[in-house]
């Protein structure tokens, strides 16, 4: 209730905020009274301060210091115990001493970068409620999160290529990335990917069509050294993600799903661990650069550019692969209630599409929910917080789609894996709420919208091989 408590506070505004704030931390207090002492004292005298309540907020995070030192075998791990000191000293204006402690904590864990993240976060609202500079957390952040790409294809059989090799792990040290997000493509992608694990990065591989479709067309052209390599970076990877739909052909505009989605993880994961995010491209000098690269630019993210001298050819001149047959579209399926409710809630519904963008794929009822589709990601989301007022459950998610033609109405019609995604995704969102793949909250993510963000809240088993589908809560940004 506690934890609950503190996360509306955080999300609202104004007077509610101060209120949630009170009640979250008076919960806080019961559960130290009641067991987890440190834990509970720590993050009541936080809550106080952000509550506007100075006083018993460094009364609270004195009894925390008289904890820590009466009780040394308190149940908690030693990195918890050192961050707790700090938070306990950043409460009483001791500076010197919690930057100290911070210090000591990081040391004790140094790669537990959710819980790192976990006390930036908390220090930073601690510090902006104290109007106080923030920037020396900055030394303690997470390495940086890399979406990496490029078009180069290169001969295999060659060993190193000081001119580019040197120069991507130059810039993969002097950016201090420690995640790497991005396809295995024969040349440029994999260079990368196994620069990245020889300095201990954690690879992310993202594969549109799965691992067999995929390196059929973007590996296995190039020849049998590549397909070593491919097989070589892929069972070093912390994570493969399967970009749906899997198994079919490959063409430009499904690797640009990939490519989309891969971008979005790499700043996804930069938020979650409160660090920051950088793209790195290995294209040669008359390759423009894609809009979804351009896009990441636009949203005002780093960008470094690492052009190969001489040899290098940009293989999607050579790659046996079609230009788009599909569309990539954001689906949204509106759960709806039973009887004479499903016609004033489409009423509603209708009423509140109205006012929004125009859609790639109108309106339309199935019978059982009302279907409708977005090319622009964050017009979806937007669509999609703004129908739950109507009290409904929304889902989505975005993929490759074929729209067919309906024979009776002329109507274009959504069918296929992609529809059936944002059903199962609207089957598990409550009435009032918006429920999205993970492909939904990634290319969100990737998008220029800065209102709306995606909180994990679980996941759909797959049966087709695929991997598990995250699911998250699309919810608008505190302001």
């Amino acid at each position: 209730m506690a934890r609950l408590l503190k996360d509306k506070a955080i999300r609202a505004t104004g007077e509610e905020r101060q209120r949630l704030y009170e009640e979250s931390a008076e919960a806080y207090k019961r559960s130290a009274a009641e067991g987890r002492r440190t834990y509970g004292l720590i993050n009541a005298a936080t809550l106080s301060l952000l509550a506007g309540n100075p006083v018993l907020a460094a009364g609270c995070a004195g009894q925390v210091l008289h904890a820590l030192a009466s009780h040394p075998d308190e149940p908690e791990s030693p990195y918890y115990r050192a961050a707790t000191q700090a938070e306990a000293l950043l409460l009483l204006d001791r500076m010197d001493e919690a930057a100290a402690a911070f210090t000591e904590a990081v040391a004790l864990a140094p790669r537990a970068w959710e819980d790192h993240a976990s006390t930036l976060r908390q220090f930073g609202l601690i510090l902006n409620a104290q109007g106080r500079d923030a920037t020396w957390l900055d030394g303690h952040r997470p390495p940086q999160s890399l979406h990496f790409g490029g078009h180069m294809s290169f001969d295999a059989r060659k060993g190193r290529r000081p001119h580019l090799d040197d120069r991507i792990h130059a810039a993969l040290e002097e950016e201090k990335v420690g995640f790497g997000f991005g396809a295995l493509g024969a040349g440029a992608d994999i260079i990368v990917a196994e620069a990245l694990l020889e300095r201990g990065a954690e690879l992310h591989a993202v594969l549109p069509g799965g691992r067999e479709a995929f390196a059929a067309v973007s590996v296995e052209p190039f020849g049998k050294a590549w397909r070593r390599r491919f097989e070589a970076v892929l069972e070093r990877a912390e994570t493969v993600r399967t970009v749906r739909p899997i198994g079919v052909q490959l063409d430009w505009t499904t690797i640009g799903l990939g490519d989309e989605i891969a971008m979005g993880a790499a700043a996804m994961n930069a938020r979650r661990l409160e660090s920051s995010a950088l793209q790195l491209l290995v294209v040669a000098e008359d390759d423009p650069h894609s809009d979804l690269y351009l896009r990441w630019a636009e949203k005002g993210w780093r960008q470094r550019i690492v052009t190969p001298l001489g040899e290098a050819l940009p293989a999607k001149n050579r790659l046996p692969v079609p230009f788009a047959r599909h569309e990539r579209l954001a689906l949204l399926a509106v759960a709806l209630g039973a009887g004479e409710e499903v016609e004033v809630q489409l009423a509603q519904l209708r009423d509140r599409l109205g006012g929004l963008a125009v859609p790639a794929v109108p309106p339309y009822f199935t019978g059982r929910q009302l279907m409708v589709a977005y090319a622009d990601i964050a017009e979806a989301a937007r669509a999609a917080t703004a129908l739950v007022v109507v009290g409904v459950g929304v889902g989505g998610h975005y993929g490759i789609v074929d729209p067919i033609a309906d024979p009776f109405s002329g109507k274009p019609r959504l069918i296929g894996e992609a529809a059936a995604l944002a059903d199962a995704a609207a089957a598990s969102a409550a009435a009032g709420s918006v429920c999205v793949t993970g492909d939904f909250a990634a290319a969100l993510s990737a998008s220029r919208e800065s209102g709306i963000y995606a909180e994990l809240i679980g996941e759909l088993e797959a049966r087709d091989g695929g991997g598990p589908i995250e699911l998250y809560a699309l919810k608008p940004r505190p302001v």
